[in-house]
């Protein structure tokens, strides 16, 4: 049976429940159950809208389990990365009709809702045979696990959903075009054309392009009585590349089906019904750097949040009739360098040399954001206001403790770093690694993503050196190694015995005793001669 956690409960009985900043219930694992895998579908969309499924992993796991009833139910188990993302997740699960749960190992309550602001807890364990036990309002019900589904096979089997109405509209930026093998030397001789011209045509078939205005062929408008005429900038040329890209067949009877790519930087928007219409050819919306979806269409699920669940090594082109996976990344070459030369002309002009340009600086700056996944607290800054905090809660620290932390004394306070995880620390600022020896605090990133090993390289975070972020907003600061020195040794003032006096206690000293002399003196061949008996 559940009750509700009052304020300032101190001690939970299910293992693994703790209080978070805010006095709520709160576990290191959260687990949703749906009755459905529509209302999982659904339950992972609205949580990708607000929230990285990136930055779940590891620990973002999708099974099916059999209750004690004989019910199959979807459970998705993930890390509790903070209090908001709780609620982001329960409010996911709510709309998708589900539940959430909070929890570690084996035992999971339900999350906090409306009448228990401050979550649940229970009043004993129930011994039950499962992988899992969700104590609910309802009932209590064990769960023994099936099977696993990867994240990333559940991406690749959903079908899109078509859209309606204005979001059905092609974006301004780049776009895919997938051609026919044959069809493709004819749009590449088609795209080369329009960007000749600098405008597109009328259709695929090679009709005229429309008109020049009559101010360009010397004609007069209704305003021929203006002093001037304003001219409209030239059109931005159309820039594309291609690839003639060719899928992995079944088998040796079944090969691959070839067919072309296109990518065109900026197509113009009356050309995007032509292209949609034209048979053989389809046009796809890219989401991330190697994934697209078709044109008109979208994933149940924001791919542009579970990057890490599509392999960054290939193309993905996902269509109404499935995904087309092209090993490896193809490597597109410029529409002019593929469609048939031409011999220069008379009227052609001599070509003229010109300079480089400047070569734009591709460095950017670093910086510090909130998110990230859930992070271990490694290190706390503690200002000198707590100072005095800290010289009381040494006395009650393990010996484990004072003998694994190091401890550098800077100007915002007292840097306490730990070896494997800082623990007993209850107030400053805790901070996590960023990188090896570099300390952000928790709930942080540091962006762009680069790998840890350059980020501590440019950084200066090496030989024995740390670097830390003291908060959002802060100049990085970096601690020398011969300031950090072991926390046992900055704990002890200077010590000196005194010397005991006896006296004081009525004891005397002892005297300084002289040493013996031993002489020897010849007693001849006979010493014993003439002493009586006793």
């Amino acid at each position: 049976m559940l009750h509700r956690v009052a304020v300032g409960q101190p001690r939970f009985n299910l293992p693994g429940l703790t209080s978070d900043a805010r006095g709520a219930a709160m576990g290191r694992q959260l687990v949703a159950r749906f009755g459905a895998v529509d209302r999982l579908v659904s339950f992972l969309r609205v949580l990708s809208a607000d929230e990285s499924l990136d930055d779940l992993q590891p620990g973002f796991r999708i099974v099916y389990a059999r209750s004690g009833a004989g019910t199959r139910e979807a459970i998705v188990m993930m890390p509790a990365a903070s209090s908001e993302f709780g609620e982001a997740a329960a409010r996911a699960a709510r709309l998708a009709r589900g539940q959430l749960f909070t929890g570690a190992g084996k035992h999971f309550v339900q999350f906090r809702d409306a009448q228990a602001p401050l979550g649940y807890d229970i009043d004993a364990l129930v011994e039950a045979e499962g992988d899992l036990v969700l104590y609910g309002l309802e009932q209590t019900v064990p769960y023994r696990i099936e099977s696993e589904l990867a994240l990333q096979k559940l991406v690749l089997r959903l079908s899109l959903v078509r859209l309606h109405g204005p979001t059905a509209v092609l974006p301004e930026g780049p776009i895919y075009v997938t051609a026919r093998r044959g069809l493709g030397p004819v749009l590449a001789e088609y795209l080369h054309r329009l960007g000749n011209r600098g405008e597109g045509a009328r259709d695929l078939g090679g009709g005229a392009p429309a008109g020049p205005p009559p101010a360009a062929l010397g004609g007069r408008s209704s305003g021929a009585g203006l002093s001037g005429a304003e001219t409209s900038p030239a059109p931005e040329p159309l820039r594309a590349s291609a690839a003639l890209c060719e899928t992995a067949g079944g088998s040796a009877f079944s090969p691959g089906a070839a067919f072309w790519l296109f990518r065109i930087e900026r197509l113009p928007p009356r050309l995007h019904a032509v292209l949609r219409r034209t048979p053989g050819v389809d046009v796809y919306v890219p989401v991330t750097n190697h994934v697209a979806v078709a044109a008109g269409y979208r994933h149940p699920i924001h791919l542009e949040s579970c990057r890490a669940s599509v392999p960054s090594d290939r193309l993905h082109l996902f269509s109404p009739r499935g995904v087309v996976e092209v090993a490896p990344l193809p490597a597109l070459a410029a529409i002019e360098d593929l469609v048939r030369i031409l011999p220069p002309t008379a009227e052609r002009a001599e070509p003229r040399a010109a300079a480089p340009g400047a070569r734009a600086d591709l460095a950017v700056a670093l910086r510090l954001e909130r998110g990230g996944g859930p992070g271990r607290a490694m290190a706390a800054l503690i200002p000198w206001s707590q100072a005095a905090w800290l010289q009381r809660l040494v006395y009650a620290l393990p010996p484990s403790a004072l003998r694994a932390y190091r401890v550098a004394l800077l100007k915002r306070g007292v840097l306490i770093r730990a070896a494997e995880g800082l623990e007993g620390m209850p107030f400053g600022t805790l901070l996590q690694l960023g990188a090896p020896e570099v300390l952000i605090p928790l709930g942080t990133r540091l962006v762009p993503a680069v790998s840890p090993a350059i980020l501590s390289e440019r950084l200066g975070a090496v030989g024995g050196a740390m670097v830390l972020f003291p908060s959002l907003g802060s100049a990085p600061l970096r601690v020398l190694a011969e300031a950090i020195v072991p926390f046992e040794r900055r704990l002890l003032a200077e010590l000196e015995p005194a010397v005991a006096n006896l006296e004081a206690l009525g004891q005397r000293e002892r005297p300084v005793e002289e040493p013996v002399v031993i002489e020897n003196e010849p007693l001849g061949p006979m010493p014993l001669w003439g002493l009586g008996r006793p």
